[in-house]
């Protein structure tokens, strides 16, 4: 036979043989699929079980419940009412105390308000007063100068009259009438009355002036008075007299120098 001859193909033995391929294939994969199957069934049937499992278990659980709640009596249900009586009581109480406790706390408060506004008061008057001590004291203090000045002032014209006296005793006198002790005729000498028995001439001292204001009196008279040492109750009878108003309100220092700005009659 040439070597270039060729023994033709059959087609339909070329498509038996592709087939009988193709059909061991399929066998071969509907296997794996059938054993693939098998394993996920079994795993479904597990959880089946366990699912029915949890759900008996479940039952069991409700039906203890069930069986707890039922056996509560009618005793039981008694004590539970009459706590909860007392519960209620207990809340009423506490609820009226609160409010008690609420009246008694707005009560204080009130109080302490009160206290706050008499505590101003007081502290007010209280400066008032220092106010006025302080009035009194500046006017001690001027009223002590006031003394010292007139002490000094009388003192002082104690000695000018002192002085003035003994120049006038020690003085000579010139003239035909005097003797021979210098003194005029007639005239007694401290030395010549003391030679004579007789005492010795005292020379009295002038008194200070006295603060005097003419005032008409309520009878309608006129006379000097020293002011500062009248009574209050007299000076204020003093001012109604002379048409003054007010006066009721006056200090004594006040109405002495009203009395004194009155214009003389």
């Amino acid at each position: 036979m040439p070597k270039d001859d060729k023994i033709p193909k059959n087609p339909d033995a070329e498509k038996g043989s592709a087939k009988g391929a193709t059909k061991k294939g399929s066998a071969k994969g509907s296997a794996k699929d059938s054993a693939k199957g098998g394993s996920k069934a079994a795993e479904a049937e597990t959880r089946a079980r366990e699912a029915l499992r949890a759900a008996k278990a479940a039952v069991a659980e409700a039906r203890a419940r069930s069986a707890a709640l039922t056996t509560v009596t009618r005793p039981g249900l008694d004590d539970l009412a009459q706590q909860l009586v007392v519960v209620k009581g207990e809340i009423k109480a506490a609820t009226r105390r609160a409010e008690k406790a609420d009246a008694q706390r707005a009560e204080l408060e009130e109080r302490r308000a009160a206290a706050r506004k008499a505590r101003a008061r007081a502290e007010k008057k209280a400066a008032k007063a220092d106010a006025a001590r302080e009035q009194v004291a500046a006017a001690e203090k001027a009223a002590a100068k006031a003394a010292r000045r007139a002490e000094k002032a009388a003192a002082k014209a104690s000695r000018s009259t002192a002085a003035t006296a003994q120049g006038a005793s020690s003085t000579p006198t010139s003239g035909p009438a005097a003797d021979a002790t210098g003194a005029p005729a007639g005239t007694a000498t401290p030395a010549a009355a003391s030679a004579a028995g007789s005492a010795p001439v005292d020379y009295a001292l002038p008194l200070p002036p006295s603060d005097e204001t003419t005032v008409t009196r309520e009878d309608g008279s006129e006379a000097r008075e020293d002011l500062h040492a009248q009574t209050l109750v007299h000076l204020r009878g003093l001012a109604r007299a002379a048409g003054l108003t007010g006066y009721s309100r006056l200090t004594k220092t006040a109405l002495v120098a009203k009395l004194q700005e009155l214009p003389v009659r």
